[in-house]
């Protein structure tokens, strides 16, 4: 599975507000995708819907990260184990 780039940098930024708070959109709360979430999913794209960036109309693929990540209950085994790969990568 790939794992982007822009993933693992912003795990490495010491400067990025809430660092340890920065997921993958596919075991995020705020990503408009159904559960559970294989990791088919990670290139599916979908709308963001976290409160703070709705309005800007964020269409993310389940391998996108940021820090305004927020668990998503249920979201899988494939999914937490891409989230937790990637995350030894960073």
């Amino acid at each position: 599975m790939p794992v982007y780039s822009h993933y693992n940098l912003a795990k490495k930024q010491e400067s990025l507000p809430m660092a340890e708070q920065i997921g993958v959109c596919l075991t995020c709360s705020y990503w408009q995708a159904e559960t559970p979430r294989p990791q088919e999913q990670v290139e599916m794209e979908a709308l963001c819907v976290q409160p703070q960036l709705k309005a800007y109309g964020l269409i993310v693929s389940g391998a996108s990260a940021c820090n305004k990540w927020q668990k998503q209950e249920g979201s899988g085994d494939q999914a937490e184990q891409y989230a937790k790969q990637n995350e030894a990568q960073a």
